[in-house]
């Protein structure tokens, strides 16, 4: 919670003095400025006000200062005026708006002048309507005062309910400020550092993980899976393997997909427990890309759904030994006897799935440069019953007497057609199901702890809760490698010869593998609970 009690009068001595006397550029003694020889005489220069042009004008000329505040200083120089309260210079005029009783003047006094922000001012607003209303603020005379004074875990509640009071904290932020507070009350100790860069360098570091770590599980911000990664993750630092040099999601996904930082980052996943031995071998190997370089499951995924790409999907997983020989056998021989069955189709039925897949896609079938999808059974299917029944002697056209697939034999998909039955040859068909698992990843397989998590640090400039929350709470994957559907075939079906009279009706297509690439090595490791 950022609590503000003044506005403290620093358009032309806090921001230029600041600017000048700290620049490491500026070269003493500055001829423009009095040739003031110091910062200590800089600072003793543009303090007074008839110097307050020649000032701007420098802080301007060297890019001292933004153009919001040397606009803001421009504002001040127009009105001829002294500042609220006849204050005059930096030290003085802070010294009278740090004073809660001049809230009102310093407030008006900007508003009135256009020297605030709307959002400061909003907010100096309601400290005002909460201090009208009776709100009794914390016994701290002025900004710098109460952001000590809120910082100490003892007068937090304190400073938590003039915040509530004054109306800067509500909703979600409310709820989570609460949990910190009463972690705080059970004696759990947040983590000593003050603000979201010290805190993010503090829980950076191996040695203090596990001192953030504590405080956000103890204060509700993780959820019970979340908690179970965070101590696989301190299980690995105990062992002495450090974490990869990244922090948050995107950062360590870009980190870890770098061929530099490979090992660096399966070496932590594989001592976390979040990725087995065997897991770690392929994602060496294929150092975290799939097939054609594609990252992360959803780019695979739409990269291996695209037809054209599907030869490149399957030589990946033939190249990687992701497809066991006996699989890749029979699916060299399906799709061999696929091109044969588009050889005997009827004309009718082959210009009906021309129309419904695209010439140019069963050129590819026919050429063998693209695995038929298991959706070709389905429509060559409904294209033999869009033909209508066969004509000629005893029902039997000649064009369709010379597609003949044979009893029993399946088409792409693990459709039969109506005039197939019988017993089924050998090899026609891909993996097994039992094959067809090892492509596939297991259920819940994780490498690393959910991305985006964090955790609440003390505030700085009073009590910040948005540094004390976790930053997102969504179940947690390594985004590396995890290639999409790839489903050259479907896998075969045992089916009952029926009897030779009815031809029995279509089986729906079985499900499509959903994986071609188990592998899904990189991405978010850790986060390192920085707040959101």
């Amino acid at each position: 919670m950022k609590i503000k009690y003044l506005i403290g009068f620093i358009v032309i001595g806090l921001t230029l003095i600041g600017s000048v006397v700290l620049a490491q550029n500026i070269q003493f003694p500055i001829e423009e400025l009095g040739n003031c020889e110091d910062k200590s005489a800089c600072k003793s220069y543009c303090d007074k006000s008839e110097n307050t042009e020649a000032c701007v004008a420098f802080a301007e000329k060297n890019n001292l200062m933004s153009k919001e505040k040397i606009g803001l200083a421009r504002k001040f120089m127009a009105m001829e005026s002294k500042g609220p309260g006849g204050c005059n210079g930096r030290d003085e005029c802070n010294n009278f708006c740090n004073n809660i009783a001049n809230i009102d003047e310093c407030v008006a006094f900007s508003e009135k002048n256009n020297l605030m922000p709307p959002g400061e001012l909003e907010e100096a607003r309601k400290v005002q309507a909460a201090i009208r209303r009776g709100v009794k603020p914390p016994p701290c005379g002025n900004k710098k005062q109460c952001d000590v004074y809120c910082e100490e875990s003892e007068h937090m509640e304190e400073c938590i309910a003039f915040g509530v009071e004054a109306g800067f904290i509500q909703g979600k932020e409310l709820e989570d400020v609460q949990k910190m507070l009463a972690a705080v009350k059970r004696g759990i100790k947040p983590p000593p550092c003050r603000g979201k860069e010290a805190c993010d360098a503090y829980c950076s570091s191996p040695d203090n993980m596990e001192v953030c770590m504590n405080f956000a599980m103890e204060a509700g911000f993780m959820s019970e899976n979340e908690k179970a990664d965070s101590q696989k993750m301190l299980g690995a630092l105990k062992k002495g393997i450090k974490p990869p040099n990244c922090r948050g999601k995107e950062a360590c996904d870009t980190y870890c997909a770098e061929d530099a930082h490979v090992e660096e980052c399966i070496n932590f996943a594989i001592a976390a427990g979040f990725m087995d031995e065997k897991d770690a071998e392929m994602a060496k190997k294929t150092k975290g890309k799939g097939p054609g370089g594609c990252k992360g499951k959803d780019e695979c995924e739409a990269f291996c759904n695209n037809l054209d790409n599907q030869e490149t999907c399957f030589n990946f997983g033939k190249e990687n030994g992701m497809i066991p020989e006996a699989d890749l056998k029979q699916m060299e021989e399906g799709k061999q006897k696929f091109q044969e069955s588009l050889q005997q189709m009827p004309p009718s039925v082959l210009e009906c799935l021309n129309s419904e897949v695209g010439v140019g896609t069963m050129e590819k079938f026919k050429s063998g440069s693209a695995m038929p999808p298991r959706e070709i059974g389905e429509k060559m299917r409904a294209c033999y019953e869009k033909m209508g029944p066969p004509s000629g002697p005893e029902g039997q056209g000649e064009s369709d007497r010379e597609f003949q697939p044979g009893p029993g034999m399946e088409n792409p998909g693990g459709q039969m057609m109506p005039q197939q039955a019988g017993p089924k040859p050998d090899g026609q068909m891909p993996p097994r199901e039992e094959n067809r698992e090892r492509m596939m990843p297991r259920e819940g397989k994780r490498m690393a702890p959910p991305p985006g998590e964090g955790m609440g640090m003390p505030p700085s400039e009073g009590i910040n809760i948005q540094q004390m929350m976790p930053r997102e709470s969504g179940p947690g994957t390594v985004g590396g490698m995890a290639p999409g559907e790839f489903v050259p075939m479907q896998p075969r079906i045992e089916q009952t010869a029926p009897a030779p009279q009815a031809a029995p009706a279509p089986e729906p297509a079985p499900a499509a593998p959903q994986t071609l690439l188990k592998f899904s090595p990189f991405g978010v490791i850790l986060n390192f609970f920085l707040g959101r």
